[in-house]
């Protein structure tokens, strides 16, 4: 395969054609440092070989071409002007100096180069192996994990099916519960496992008119301590326009969190409406909430066009979620003039 111009010119550490190009540089600037006035100074030209050889064969070879370099500067010097033994070998020592210095130099610094570009390197390898890794991983999860989730969907519902409607109302309850748990884990071993990335708009969400206040209310019967969940919603339905399980997840996240983060505390969930959007208040005592707590919460809820703010108030003092969510645009009645309704598990 042909190579282009920038990969013939090109020279790789330890390429034997430097020493030639170096040679070749040193021949035409001496011709060219005789070709000219006396008082032109080439000290600099000079230069340029002894930093290619330094760069690509190392300082030790670099010192030898600058020991040429001053050998023939010490020749033209010898042929155009006055020669006075003891300036011409004290200049000539000078700049052998400089040219070690140079080469010194110029070597430690291109070796310092490889080794961070080796460091890089390595350590690029490094974190595409655990891509990789991870990729098969997540391949092989998205394949196998929503098979035993479905299955353990359908007999929960079959099994609730069975139990009949004379079954205590609490068992229903659990129940419901148990199947919501189970959506939610199937939307994160699949739908959000498949996509790989934590983003609202490569998600499908289907959104269509809900009730807050009894999604707020599954979201709370989820928790472990539903007895120290405090539900206030309004009397009269507050509907908003959302995906009602990617909702309820995102609820029964919040809840649980601060329920975890308030373990001798209640934690209130205030519903009501603001102005043309729909309020839910998520209020821990606490400790407070930190961003990660609630990065897939507000992943769903931009996802359902709302937005969630975290308000924390010191260490001591916990923090509120404060969430918006769109209302629906159809006719509804107010809801100022009404109570709110409170649900407590009994």
């Amino acid at each position: 395969m042909a190579r282009g111009p920038r990969s013939v010119l090109r020279l790789r550490r330890g390429d034997s054609r430097a020493l030639v190009i170096a040679i070749a540089l040193l021949i035409a600037i001496g011709l060219l440092d005789y070709l000219t006035p006396n008082d032109v100074e080439f000290t600099l030209f000079y230069m340029i070989p002894v930093v290619l050889t330094a760069w690509v064969l190392g300082w030790r070879t670099a010192v030898v071409i600058g020991l040429a370099a001053t050998t023939v500067e010490l020749v033209v010097d010898a042929l155009l002007q006055s020669f006075v033994p003891a300036a011409e070998l004290w200049n000539g020592l000078s700049r052998f100096g400089i040219f070690v210095a140079l080469a010194y130099v110029t070597d430690n610094f291109h070796l310092e180069r490889i080794a961070k570009e080796n460091a890089y390197e390595s350590e690029r390898r490094r974190w595409a192996a655990l891509d990789a890794d991870r990729n098969a991983l997540q391949r092989m999860l998205i394949r196998e994990l929503a098979r035993p989730l479905r299955a353990l969907d359908w007999f929960a519902r079959t099994f609730e099916e069975r139990i009949g409607r004379d079954a205590n109302p609490a068992v229903h309850l659990h129940f419901r519960a148990l199947r919501h748990q189970i959506q939610e884990a199937t939307f994160l071993g699949t739908d959000l496992l498949s996509l790989g990335r934590l983003q609202a708009e490569t998600l499908h969400f289907e959104r269509t008119r809900v009730d807050l206040g009894q999604l707020l209310t599954e979201a709370a019967d989820e928790s472990p301590a539903r007895n120290r969940v405090l539900v206030n919603v309004p009397k009269e339905p507050l509907a908003v326009i959302g995906d009602a399980d990617r909702l309820r997840h995102a609820f029964a996240c919040l809840i649980d969190r601060a329920v975890e983060l308030s373990p001798q505390e209640d934690v209130t969930v205030l519903a009501r409406l603001s102005a043309e959007e729909a309020a839910v208040e998520i209020n821990c005592r606490t400790r407070e909430l930190t961003e990660d707590d609630v990065e897939l919460p507000r992943l769903l809820v931009e996802g359902n066009g709302g937005r969630l703010l975290l308000i924390t108030r010191g260490a001591v003092r916990g923090s509120l979620a404060a969430i918006r969510l769109p209302l629906d645009p159809g006719p509804r009645k107010p809801t100022w003039d009404g109570g709110a309704r409170s649900t407590v598990a009994e």
